[in-house]
């Protein structure tokens, strides 16, 4: 099959989807073309052929068997050109954070299949369209992100880990705030700790208390930040998978998330991580307490979290879209 992936940028965050998908359908034998802006960056080493153009219009998408289409801007030039069968992929239900609300939703309106990320993302869109889609979930590369020792067994204290997103960028729904006040409150209980954070865009918070900023430009170095840490902290108020908690699953750390909505289908509390409500600091807080203090409670939840991860390939995920589209074109 022809596939073609119209995108506004392949930065980091949600497009991993994007070019772990590409990649495996590429290793499938298929022809991927990914077709994006002159200036747009490109933060992952894809395999799949790459094209620029001046802005993405429907003159300047390259025809294919199927065209996907992931972020409302780029939804309607690939409807437009009429090159091939359009299938609308959700990163994330957008009329829930962008500005042009009616235009986002509208993506979402057009007669073209849609697929989801999660069960609860396909919920939400169903609850706000009428429309259903296919799940196709994601995965993590347990060949890049595995454990290698803590940073603590060389300096006696306990590290959270925490992915720092730019609200200047739009992330407003990340619930970093929620993290600092957490993290504030804790020092009352548990004073020793140290806090290690990626920040993709650049973005520094005035802190409390002084922390270090990892620099997490490659996989490699993503999976090195999740690692060394005790424990890895999201705050998301919602998600439409959230792949970050699985990759730290994947490099042995335990996890305290929020119930995000995605990673319902992989986070089970107790088991292989400890939910939290969104927006509730002061659960967050006893909840980071008690895992600092319990050494067998946190060696056992990263225990089960490595172990979970493994079952949620790449490949899989690439399967499902296979067996999908090949279905589609029968029809």
């Amino acid at each position: 099959m022809k596939l073609v992936i119209p995108v506004l940028s392949l930065e980091t965050g949600g497009t991993r989807f994007i070019y772990q998908l590409a990649n495996e359908l590429v290793d499938k034998g298929h022809n991927v073309e990914i077709v994006l802006p002159e200036n747009a960056a490109v933060a992952w080493p894809l395999r799949a052929q790459i094209t620029r153009v001046k802005e993405l219009t429907p003159a300047t998408i390259p025809p294919g068997d199927f065209l996907l289409p992931n972020f409302y801007p780029t939804v309607f030039p690939a409807w437009e050109s009429k090159k091939g069968r359009v299938v609308r992929l959700s990163l994330g239900y957008e009329p829930l954070w962008v500005k042009e609300t009616e235009k986002a939703l509208a993506s979402y309106l057009i007669d073209a299949p849609i697929i989801s990320l999660s069960e609860w993302h396909r919920q939400l869109i169903l609850e706000n369209t009428g429309r259903n889609s296919t799940v196709i979930p994601g995965g993590v590369d347990s060949t890049v992100f595995r454990p290698s020792p803590k940073k603590s067994l060389s300096t006696g204290r306990l590290t959270l880990a925490y992915i720092l997103r730019s609200k200047e960028h739009g992330y407003t729904w990340k619930g970093s705030e929620d993290f600092w006040e957490a993290c504030r409150q804790l020092t009352q209980l548990v004073p020793n700790f140290d806090i290690q954070v990626a920040a993709p865009e650049g973005a520094n918070y005035q802190a409390f208390r002084p922390y270090e900023i990892v620099k997490t430009t490659s996989d490699t170095e993503m999976a090195k930040f999740y690692a060394q840490a005790d424990i890895f902290v999201s705050t998301s108020y919602f998600e439409s998978f959230s792949m970050p908690s699985l990759e730290a699953m994947a490099c042995g750390t335990a996890v305290v998330t929020t119930d995000n909505g995605g990673n319902r289908d992989y986070a089970k509390n107790g088991e292989n991580c400890l939910l939290v409500p969104p927006s509730d600091i002061i659960q967050l807080t006893q909840t980071l307490a008690h895992l600092l203090t319990q050494h067998k409670v946190r060696c056992q939840l990263a225990q089960t979290g490595l172990h979970f991860a493994q079952s949620w390939t790449w490949q899989h995920s690439a399967n499902k879209l296979e067996a999908l589209l090949l279905k589609l074109s029968h029809t």
